[in-house]
Order: C-alpha cells, then sequence, then structure tokens
C-alpha cells in the first residue's frame, strides 16, 4: 500500500522542458470540480488532492476527521465524529469556504454551520479536492477563502461490497454498508452508515445518532458520462453549549435531502458540453431549554450549463434559487435568486503559463459582482514559482438577514462581504524532498459577524449581525514531505507543515462573536510507517494557538491491518487528553479510542 497524498508541492517540473534540472515524473490526475479540468501538476493555484488510497489508510471514519490530515485547514468541530463542524482556511470565516459534491453546491442558505451535513459516506469517496486562496475565487460565491470538492466512486471492477463494524467509548458504535457494480456502460452504487455516540461535555450528556444513506446511477462511454445521485441525512444531537452557554440545555436535529443530476458530452472536435441539476433541501429544528422547537426549512436549486473547448477555454451560465421558511425569521419566509455567467481561459507562453477566470454574479436584489482571477506558473532555478490574485464575495446567510432570537439576531441592511486575495508559492524538489511555501494576503471588507455595542455588552442585549470594518489577514503555508526519500525503510508517509497567520480586525463594535476564534499557528507532523506487508501505523501531532486560546497539542495514532479479504484497525484520538475548546463554548472530549473491523474492501 503507498500512502499518496497529491499537492503541489510534487507538481514541480511538468512544464519546465528548459529546465537545467533532471525532471520527475508528476501527477497527471485532473481537478474535475472547477469550471474546467486540467491536470494538478499545470495549476497556477494551491491545490491539493486526498485519493482513496490515502484515505483508507488514515484512521478516520468521518469526512471531517479525514480534513482533518490536510495541513492548513481549521477543521472545527462541535462534539465529536462529525456532530456539527465548521472549516476555515487561511483564517477565513467558515461560511467564507464553499463545499461541492461532485461539482455542484452544498452551502446551506440557513447557515454555514450546515454546511457538513452531507448525505454522503466516507467509504463512497474517491477523492477530496481541496483549493485554497485565489483560485477558489473561480467557483462563484462563498468560496472567498478555499473550495472542498468531494468526488464520489464512478466506476468499479465488476462488483464489489463491503461492510464495517466499528465499536469504542464513550457508547461509540457504526455501521456501514456500501456496495457497486459496473456492468458494461452502466454502473450503481449505494452506501448507508449510522453512527452513535455518548461523547460529551463536562456534567451534561451530548449523546448524537447520524444516519446517511446514498445512491448513484451513472452511465458513461467514449462520447459521455451521466450520473444520478441521491441522499438522505438525518441527524440528532446534544446542542449544549452550541450557541449557548454550556449550563442551557439544547438539543438539535437535522435533515438532509439531496438530488442531482448531471450530463458530460464529449464531441470528436474537443468541444464538450455538460449540464448540472441539484437540489437540496436541509430541515432543522432546535430545541433550548425543552421549549418548542424552532423550525426551519431551506431549499436550493442550482442549473448550470458550460461550454469547454480542449480545456483552453470555458463558457458558462449558472442559475440558483435559495428559500427559507422558519418560526425564528423574521415573516417566517424569504427567497432569493441569483444566476452569474462566467469565462476561463489558459494559455501557455513558452514555459510560462497563464490561467485566469472572470464571473459575473447578479442577485434579483440588484446587488451584482465582478469576480476577477488571474493566476501564473513561472519555472524558477529550477523549481516551480507561481502567483496568483483574485476577488470574491460572500452573501449574507438568510440567518445573518432575518434572524429574530433572543440571543442573536439578523439584520437585513448587513452587506455582502468582499475579499481581495493575493499569493505567491514555491513548488521544490531538493534531493527528493518534496515541498511547498506559500506567502498570502487577504483583506475582507464588510466582514459579517454577530456583534454588540458597549450599550448592549451592559444591558445583556441580542448579538446583531454587522458588518465590521474589515479584515487583514497575511501568512505563511509550508510544506516539507520526504515519503520518498524515507520509503525504503518503510515509511509510506513523513511530512511536516506549518502555518502561520497574522489578522488585523478592524472592528468598530466592543465584541465579535466570530472573528478572533481563528489560529495563529499550525503545526502538523503525519507519518505512516509499514511495519511488516499489510500492517502500517499512522501519526498526527499537532500544535495549535488562536487568537482568543492558547495553544495546545493534539495526538491520534492508529494502527491497521490488512488481509486478502478483510481488515482490522485501532484508533486513538487526543491520546495526550489536551482539555481544549475546538467550537463554540464547550470543552473538547478528551482522549477517545475505536476498534474497527472491515470485510471487502
Amino acid at each position: 500500500m503507498t500512502f499518496r497524498r497529491y499537492t503541489l508541492a510534487s507538481a514541480i517540473v511538468a512544464s519546465m522542458a528548459a529546465s537545467t534540472v533532471q525532471a520527475v515524473e508528476l501527477d497527471t490526475q485532473q481537478i474535475s470540480g472547477q469550471l474546467f479540468e486540467q491536470n494538478i501538476a499545470e495549476q497556477a493555484f494551491a491545490v491539493e488532492v486526498l485519493d482513496r488510497s490515502d484515505i483508507e489508510l488514515l484512521p478516520v471514519s468521518n469526512i471531517a476527521d479525514a480534513l482533518e490530515w490536510v495541513s492548513g485547514l481549521d477543521v472545527r468541530q462541535r462534539g465529536s465524529g462529525g456532530t456539527q463542524v465548521d472549516l476555515s482556511i487561511r483564517g477565513a470565516g467558515y461560511e467564507q469556504t464553499l463545499i461541492l459534491v461532485d461539482g455542484v453546491r452544498m452551502n446551506d442558505p440557513q447557515t454555514g454551520h450546515h454546511n457538513f451535513d452531507l448525505p454522503l459516506v466516507l467509504e463512497d469517496i474517491e477523492r477530496i479536492e481541496v483549493v485554497r486562496g485565489p483560485g477558489a475565487g473561480q467557483y462563484g460565491p462563498n468560496g472567498n477563502a478555499g473550495v472542498i470538492n468531494l468526488v464520489t466512486r464512478k466506476q468499479v471492477d465488476g462488483r464489489v461490497a463491503g461492510i464495517k463494524l466499528e465499536a469504542g467509548s464513550k457508547d461509540y458504535d457504526r455501521a456501514m454498508i456500501s456496495l457497486g457494480k459496473t456492468e458494461g456502460n452502466w454502473s450503481q452504487f449505494a452506501a448507508f452508515s449510522q453512527q452513535k455516540s455518548d461523547s460529551y461535555i463536562r456534567g451534561a450528556d451530548l449523546d448524537y445518532t447520524t444516519q446517511q444513506g446514498n445512491y448513484r446511477l451513472v452511465h458513461q462511454n467514449d462520447s459521455h458520462t451521466t450520473v444520478l445521485g441521491l441522499g438522505y441525512m438525518d441527524k440528532g444531537f446534544g446542542a449544549q453549549g452550541f450557541y449557548a452557554g454550556a449550563d442551557k440545555r439544547a438539543n438539535e436535529n437535522t435533515i438532509q435531502r439531496h438530488v442531482y443530476f448531471t450530463h458530460d458530452q464529449r464531441f470528436d472536435n474537443d468541444l464538450r458540453a455538460d449540464i448540472a441539476i441539484n437540489w437540496r433541501q436541509h430541515d432543522d429544528e432546535f430545541f433550548y431549554l425543552n421549549y418548542a422547537p424552532s423550525e426551519h426549512q431551506t431549499n436550493a436549486w442550482q442549473t448550470r450549463l458550460r461550454l469547454r473547448l480542449a480545456n483552453d477555454f470555458a463558457l458558462g451560465y449558472e442559475h440558483n434559487q435559495e428559500d427559507i421558511d422558519s418560526t425564528s425569521v423574521t415573516d417566517n419566509r424569504h427567497k432569493r435568486d441569483y444566476s452569474s455567467v462566467f469565462a476561463y481561459g489558459q494559455h501557455d507562453l513558452g514555459v510560462l503559463q497563464l490561467a485566469g477566470s472572470l464571473s459575473y454574479l447578479n442577485y434579483d436584489d440588484g446587488d451584482s459582482y465582478t469576480l476577477p482571477v488571474l493566476g501564473m506558473t513561472i519555472p524558477f532555478a529550477g523549481q516551480q514559482l507561481y502567483l496568483n490574485a483574485g476577488q470574491s464575495a460572500r452573501v449574507p446567510t438568510m440567518n445573518d438577514l432575518y434572524l429574530n432570537q433572543t440571543a442573536n439576531k439578523g439584520n437585513p441592511d448587513v452587506q455582502a462581504e468582499e475579499t481581495t486575495s493575493y499569493e505567491l508559492g514555491l513548488r521544490f524538489n531538493l534531493a527528493g524532498a518534496l515541498g511547498r511555501l506559500a506567502i498570502f494576503n487577504r483583506e475582507t471588507t464588510d466582514a459579517i459577524d454577530y456583534t454588540r455595542t458597549d450599550a448592549e455588552v451592559a444591558a445583556g442585549s441580542a448579538y446583531i449581525a454587522r458588518n465590521i470594518e474589515s479584515i487583514k489577514t497575511k501568512g505563511l503555508d509550508a510544506e516539507v514531505d520526504i515519503s520518498g526519500l524515507l520509503a525504503e525503510t518503510g515509511f509510506l508517509k513523513a511530512s511536516l507543515s506549518y502555518t502561520r497567520l497574522i489578522q488585523d480586525f478592524t472592528n468598530q463594535y466592543a465584541e465579535a462573536r466570530y472573528s478572533q476564534s481563528q489560529f495563529e499557528h499550525q503545526a502538523i507532523l503525519s507519518l505512516a510507517y509499514e511495519i511488516i506487508p499489510g500492517l502500517s501505523a499512522t501519526s498526527q501531532y499537532k500544535f495549535e494557538s488562536r487568537y482568543n486560546q492558547d495553544g495546545y497539542r493534539l495526538w491520534d495514532l492508529g494502527v491497521k491491518q490488512t488481509f486478502d479479504q478483510w481488515h482490522w484497525a485501532l484508533a486513538a484520538t487526543n491520546v495526550l487528553g489536551t482539555e481544549y475548546i475546538d467550537s463554540g463554548y464547550i470543552e473538547a472530549p478528551l482522549n477517545a479510542y475505536r476498534l474497527e473491523i472491515g470485510a471487502g474492501f
């Protein structure tokens, strides 16, 4: 088994024919979720891919825990096991990260807290694509900081079937079954999982039960690929301390329904046309102190048409419609529509490569946004230098605009966040040690946060959604991977990464609830070692410090043994027993363990 983590650090000299350094073989895997398809090695942006073999080696059982292994991501979980997940990239707000499944939008119009309520089983994912920085702007709104695209399996050799049973501390248990079949041009996939735990905060129960299921029908041949996908998720959990103090009892239940259809038609003259139709419905019931629940239902429709010519030019149109029906927003119902047109192009100038996109968004309230993105790759001393810049926007959620609760209130006058980003990066290969280094700068004006004035603090008033003046973020991402150098000694993975953020908040209010909870430092040491053939061990040691919290250290360990038709695995999280707050007001669960037995993978 080989642990392969496709970072742009491994994409160094593919287009450097004039370089004096001997070229290395590069990754030819393609990014598929954006306006174009292109080899990772040719990207002018910060792109990373976790593929299926990586995920199978990691000691994880859900999408959120898998993303914890990607450097520079701030995966903040209320509870455990992906109960509720807020994901930040490079210090941006969690609602500035765009979530996609097979290239279609999954962000929730009510609140970004529900973006990871995904009707998708981890074992059914083929790869996870991560785009950081300005390159995310070409996906449209809500990608100010980055994009996560979850790509599902589309084809297998004949028939496959798998089952997993898991048990662990805090009354954790999980059962999963996955089926796949390819016959001729047709493929079908189905997967289901149920996960339970008595995760806790001190002195209070925080139980959760999550059920997820998905089905896909795929037809593909030389001329086209067509996918019909269905998904369902039902999750109930104790939400004590999620949005109010940890002494206030609360429970929440969310249900997600998802249907999407995509068709990619390929013509003989390098012309391609694809369409996508996507529907996402999300129900949310929140019980506070066991009173009558606040009930919310959102619907989001997406339709898209794209034309692509030889991967050098793309032109498209997208229309989105969002609505909310809620007992906790003013006037109970709201709806909005927005459309976008976009173009992408790339051009080679000898060893240089230019890439750029231009998107125009128009909302039914009259607001419009023009989002340019430009990138370039340049050979530099036998390595590869890239630069990019772009603009993006994050429109307010329905809660930001219309929420009407005792503790938190929306504001119909709140404006969209607008972000300008720049990045300078280097990918290098020094005697087999692969690395990447990026220096970036991002400024968000009219950043949205829940705020209180001095008078409102004194009166104990509600937090109100408002625009703070700006958040300026500069920092660096760095990673060195020496897996190749140590491969003969048994190491499948050996990397060290570091992210540093320096943020300047121009905030005219006494309190801003979320802005200053981002990390200042993050360092991750990731190791995977093959003890004997089929038996491997993993270790992740992480240090983080935040602007509103002292530094803390987390250490996760795992061991897995694989046989012909079955495997077993043991995972231990937070083995140091570190006390810290990951998100909200609650202390994260302490150390935990999990035993997994699976067959058919």
